[in-house]
């Protein structure tokens, strides 16, 4: 399965320490260029820009269609753009990403996509761990933004509302 991230997924989850859910899941995320630059080297010193550099299992690739990145960014940032050309570059099975205009962007180009709290649903299906509510209480103490809307949402569908 080829999985490519967002920058929010991975310093959401390294915040909560639970960046390696995703290698528990899918043994492998591609994440762009300018992704790995916004969290290892702009991020330098944050939380989780020396593990993620350090995760093996933690891919950066180069976009090759720089053109069509610069059409997207007439609406989304420039490591969102490059999430879903990279997407479309290795034919992406799925796509982790948050911000609402990046997943619309996403969905009308046919790609399958899961935010940080599908993820959360997806490892208590998996077993990986007990609880959601546990993780989105902590990210909210970490400053992490999530509507309420979407957590009630979430807790529905994890069975714990």
């Amino acid at each position: 399965m080829i999985v490519i991230s967002d920058s929010t997924i991975l310093i959401g989850l390294v915040k909560i320490g639970k960046l390696d859910l995703l290698k528990e899941i899918f043994s492998k995320v591609y994440i762009p260029e300018e992704v790995f630059k916004e969290v290892v080297e702009r991020g330098k010193g944050k939380p989780g820009s020396k593990v993620i550099k350090e995760a093996a299992w933690i891919e950066s690739k180069p976009v090759k269609d720089k053109i069509q990145v610069a059409f997207l960014l007439g609406s989304l940032e420039k490591g969102e753009a490059e999430v879903l050309v990279l997407a479309r570059e290795l034919e992406a099975d799925l796509i982790l990403l948050d911000e609402e205009k990046a997943r619309k962007s996403a969905v009308i180009a046919g790609f399958e996509i899961m935010g940080l709290l599908g993820l959360f649903i997806l490892a208590k299906n998996l077993g990986l761990i007990h609880e959601v509510r546990p993780l989105v209480d902590e990210l909210m103490i970490k400053k992490f933004r999530i509507s309420d809307k979407i957590i009630e949402k979430t807790l529905k569908k994890a069975g714990e509302a």
